[in-house]
């Protein structure tokens, strides 16, 4: 599996159903999302609009979810936010679009709580 059609692919040991028409995954979890994020910025290859992440990872998790992470990512300082307001990694080279989509204010940079697979939601007694 791979990137076909401009749609988010997860990994394949999270597959619940797969057949000719259709493929069944587990939606990532908290502590998934920010590294997901990141790679997808990575991926593009350009500073990105938060609105195009929300497109790209649409029926995988929701607009809050994606939000979450980029302010994780922010305060991690893992990518950063140009003064258009669009999101990319440090390295980047950011040029002037001429679509100037500012914000009223600046994205919050919050860690999120993110404690990793080994984490218990429940015990059988």
């Amino acid at each position: 599996m791979g990137e076909e059609t401009g749609v988010l692919i997860m990994s394949s040991k999270k597959v619940l159903y797969e057949d000719k028409d259709i493929v069944v995954e587990v939606s990532p979890r908290d502590y998934e999302l920010p590294d997901l994020v990141y790679e997808a910025i990575k991926r593009k290859g350009r500073p990105v609009l938060f609105q195009e992440l929300v497109k790209e990872f649409s029926g995988i998790v929701g607009e809050d979810r994606v939000r979450k992470a980029v302010s994780h990512l922010l305060a991690l300082k893992k990518i950063v936010e140009f003064p258009d307001g669009t999101l990319g990694t440090p390295d980047m080279e950011w040029k002037p679009t001429g679509i100037i989509r500012k914000r009223r204010r600046r994205r919050i940079a919050r860690l999120m709580d993110i404690e990793g697979p080994q984490r218990v939601l429940y015990t059988v007694a």
